[in-house]
């Protein structure tokens, strides 16, 4: 099943309020710092005032559309220490107004609101003296007649939701734009509908989803309006709540089903997403492998076998809904999982970021597989978080079984941990050599002591080929 159709799965059980949520600011740290600045618009006359307003009366919204020229839904701001307001007037003012208000409020509305457009645009003299205002911080709301327009223009959230997708191809028609469609067969329901709608999910992958596609591809698929919107709210959706951090990456889970049953799939993103919680227990796992275990582990056992996960390595931008995909995993089976933290705990080996006193005995794949990482803690160097990410998302294929090592490359790191010493402490690598037993001269340590690291080794060497994960050598004909 393409990513298409999963996010498309997950989009046709998200409700219009669950959109809401997502795009919806609610809570707001310092409250009583914050001074609240309304600019009400009364007979073409503006006026700038210092005046609270219900909470209940507005409705504050994260950044939508592209990053040059984003809006907001309503034109109600929350700045933290904020030292441009007129700026800030001038420009997301301005783009809410056009992108969002003149677009979704109905024609009356849209009339009411014409003259506020044309202040804002004409707007050069701070005659309003937003500019007297210095570093702080700030809610910014615009009102007409003393009301907002969350309060006047309700439409504008209803009509964002229904018009949630652009046509690829459009034509302005007396300032109204007019999508362009052709009836084709629906890449989501096989039906003949009128198609040429664009979800707006951006990649920009250096991993593609599948190999075969190029970037951006589900943006080229021919999908009618409900496809196209389906997929988009299973996108915002998996953003939002099925994308999840350990330790400096950035990961979305996609659940599948084999038979697919919606109220057990509902229960599955439900239970996914509560997994990402700061209380949970996964969260506390410093081990990705042990994390991954314990985000789907409670899931309902009798159905866990029914599900498989496609795990994501990206790097989202929320106002855009642009993602870069590094890597994907997909079709991960929870028994794989399961069964692969069995056989680290059984072999004592741990893919911990950090050392845990309690997993005596253990021996950390960090040392041989994270050695980037390492030298980046040692050196305190700030230009290697990609190569981090990278090395991070290597090691998370070969133990889920995407990738193999070669037994080459595998020998080339066990000499490298034998040779090289992070010193954290000093910050610097250094080789690893101590006294010699029987003169003064310093020697490598593993030559004093080789079976402090060959057995170390062995340990790997045998857990890789348990875990099938080292590459089998092929017979020359």
């Amino acid at each position: 099943m393409s990513l298409a159709h999963k996010l498309y799965k997950i989009g046709q059980l998200v409700s219009k309020e669950e959109i809401k949520e997502i795009i919806e600011v609610n809570e707001f740290d310092n409250l009583d710092t914050y001074r609240t600045l309304q600019i009400d618009f009364k007979d073409g006359v503006a006026t700038l005032k210092e005046n609270a307003i219900e909470s209940s009366k507005t409705m504050f919204t994260k950044k939508i559309g592209g990053t040059r020229n984003s809006y907001y839904l309503y034109p109600n701001f929350e700045y933290q220490k904020e030292k441009d307001l007129l700026k800030k007037f001038k420009e997301a003012v301005a783009y809410t107004f056009k992108n969002s208000i003149m677009v979704y409020a109905n024609e009356a509305n849209q009339k009411l609101a014409q003259p506020v457009w044309d202040y804002i645009q004409s707007y050069k003299e701070d005659v309003l003296g937003l500019s007297s205002y210095g570093i702080g911080n700030y809610f910014l709301i615009v009102t007409i007649n003393g009301k907002t327009l969350f309060e006047l223009m309700p439409e504008v959230w209803d009509n964002y939701y229904d018009n949630f997708v652009d046509a690829h191809i459009s034509k302005e028609v007396k300032n109204v734009n007019i999508p362009e469609l052709k009836e084709q067969i629906d890449f989501i329901t096989h039906q003949k509908e009128l198609c040429g709608y664009n979800p707006n999910v951006k990649f920009f992958t250096m991993d593609n989803y599948h190999k075969a596609l190029k970037p951006q591809i589900i943006n080229k698929l021919p999908l009618s309006k409900e496809s196209a919107k389906a997929i988009k709210k299973g996108w915002m959706y998996a953003m939002t709540h099925l994308k999840f951090y350990h330790k400096g990456l950035e990961y979305i889970i996609i659940p599948s089903m084999v038979n697919y049953n919606e109220e057990m799939y509902k229960e599955l993103l439900k239970f996914l997403k509560k997994s990402g919680d700061k209380e949970s227990l996964a969260s506390r796992e410093d081990s990705f492998i042990r994390r991954l275990s314990k985000q789907i582990e409670e899931f309902n056992q009798d159905k866990i076998n029914s599900i498989s996960l496609d795990i994501l390595f990206t790097e989202v931008n929320l106002t855009n809904l642009s993602v870069k995909i590094f890597a994907t995993l997909e079709d991960v089976l929870p028994s794989r999982i399961r069964n692969l933290v069995r056989s680290m705990q059984d072999m004592k080996i741990s893919d911990n970021n950090f050392i845990d006193k309690s997993l005596k005995d253990y021996i950390y794949l960090k040392d041989y597989f994270g050695t980037t990482e390492s030298f980046s803690q040692a050196t305190k160097s700030k230009e290697l978080d990609n190569k981090v990410k990278q090395e991070r998302i290597t090691l998370a294929k070969i133990l889920l079984g995407y990738e193999k090592i070669k037994y080459e490359e595998l020998l080339k790191r066990f000499e490298h941990h034998r040779e090289t010493h992070y010193n954290f402490k000093d910050k610097k690598v250094e080789k690893r050599l101590i006294d010699s037993k029987n003169n003064d001269a310093k020697v490598k340590k593993w030559l004093e002591y080789p079976n402090n690291f060959s057995n170390q080794e062995d340990r790997i060497l045998q857990f890789l080929n348990d875990i099938n994960a080292i590459q089998k050598k092929e017979n020359n004909k």
